[in-house]
């Protein structure tokens, strides 16, 4: 299903049923049926959509769009959309939804439905049967493009990690590895090749919150700080840190890469993501959206390498996405396809550089620590 399609059809039943009485038995059914194939409608969904559009406030640009801007034949449904979207809009009827999915929201037995993914801590968390989509998705997350996104680019980074490292005893041979809040990608697309899966927490001060190091019975960390100004006692022996839709969040980005770049043992990778677009949202602040060539340029600030890059989501499903789309709108390939222009976010695999004579993470320092 095409959404141009649909909110043209949608736009023109508003015109057609206002006007009715004027409209032959024959056009109104063709335009019914119409609708029926582009939007998968049945009778009473068209009936209930009717029954809105008569009662959509008449948009202030109506009459400029009847005198100044006409449409002919293979133009009109694009026009169409950009009528009906300003119409709603202007009525307060977009974006669609929130982030949050409620009842009522047609999306929200199906996102239900899909949200099959159990929920994941450091406890329990399992390793991914299959390199899949699906396995990649969070818990509560099975409509976000963002997070399809992601998922996509961990699976191409692994690859080419798996090929960097070489001839080499795959079984934990990252050593250590860390994520943000969770180790969600970290256990289940990196469990094999990590030697332990720790967390890094931000250490608020406006929350009270305490810079620490917990280490548990078997080993794993979880710390509590700000990557913008280390402790002194922060770990320099990871070998992989994901850091997703966190730079955003950061005042100084540069000097936040700074300190990941610390976290990072040499020849240590870096699985970074951040939006292009999204709408401002604050954990606890929100500062800045980021280019393909913005983003690197970051990463390569702290010295590292960048390996591989992808800003995927053209430009269609971004303009969607600010109105409340999700991925149910749009092919999987479409989400992935890489935009010069208007990309959702930006994914890039980076590495710290080996030291001449620096021996790699998985050496056996790092399996018995």
């Amino acid at each position: 299903m095409r959404p141009v399609a649909l909110v043209a059809g949608l736009w023109s039943i508003h015109f057609s049923i206002a006007s009715a009485s004027g409209a032959s038995n024959s056009a109104s059914s063709d335009l019914w049926a119409a609708l029926q194939h582009a939007t998968g409608f049945t009778d009473d969904e068209l009936t209930y959509l009717a029954e809105e559009l008569r009662e959509l406030p008449a948009p202030s640009q109506k009459r400029l769009w009847q005198e100044k801007v006409r449409c002919g034949k293979g133009y009109c449904a694009p026009e169409a959309t950009s009528r009906l979207v300003a119409a709603l809009g202007e009525a307060g009827q977009l974006p669609s939804r929130v982030f949050e999915l409620f009842p009522g929201d047609p999306l929200y037995n199906y996102w239900k439905e899909s949200d099959r993914t159990a929920f994941h801590s450091w406890v329990n968390g399992q390793p991914a049967h299959e390199e899949t989509i699906e396995a990649l998705i969070p818990e509560g997350q099975p409509l976000a493009s963002g997070r399809i996104q992601a998922a996509s680019f961990t699976w191409k980074a692994k690859a080419l990690i798996q090929k960097l490292l070489g001839p080499v005893e795959i079984d934990k041979s990252l050593g250590r590895c860390l994520e943000w809040d969770t180790p969600f990608y970290v256990i289940t697309a990196f469990q094999k090749l990590c030697f332990r899966s720790d967390i890094l927490q931000y250490a608020n001060p406006k929350a009270g919150m305490q810079e620490r190091m917990q280490i548990y019975q078997k080993g794993t960390r979880v710390l509590a700080l700000d990557v913008l100004h280390p402790p002194h006692w922060m770990p320099n022996d990871y070998g992989l840190v994901v850091c997703y839709f966190v730079l955003e969040h950061v005042p100084e980005p540069h000097q936040a890469m700074n300190g990941i770049s610390q976290l990072l043992l040499p020849g240590g990778f870096l699985l970074l993501g951040a939006p292009f677009i999204d709408g401002v949202h604050g954990c606890p602040d929100d500062f800045f959206r980021y280019t393909p060539h913005g983003l690197r340029k970051v990463a390569e600030f702290a010295g590292l390498e960048v390996l591989m890059e992808s800003s995927p989501g053209h430009q269609i499903a971004a303009a969607g996405e600010m109105m409340g789309m999700r991925s149910s709108y749009w092919r999987t390939e479409d989400l992935l396809q890489d935009s010069d222009t208007h990309p959702m976010n930006v994914f890039l695999l980076a590495r710290k550089p080996l030291r001449p004579g620096h021996r790699r993470p998985w050496t056996q320092h790092n399996r018995s620590s």
